[in-house]
């Protein structure tokens, strides 16, 4: 499983996973698999197992999330 680091701007509701609206975090990202399901997961990167996050495409990602970047 392949995971990568991005920043980016929480743009869906107030608590929403724990993010707030508005907030730029730094993200860790990768693709989960489960009873056959991919999924998209999420987490903090600076803190694992925080916030974690699920969306079931990528589009219910980029729905919640603005000015999506790869970071080193």
């Amino acid at each position: 499983m392949k995971k990568i680091k991005v920043k980016a701007i929480f743009k869906g509701a107030d608590g929403s996973c724990g993010y707030k609206h508005g907030m730029e975090y730094e993200l860790t990202v990768w693709q989960h698999s489960e009873n056959g399901n991919r999924n998209i997961a999420i987490e903090l990167a600076d803190k694992p197992d925080e916030n974690y996050c699920e969306y079931e495409t990528i589009i219910g990602f980029c729905n919640n999330w603005d000015c999506i970047r790869i970071i080193k």
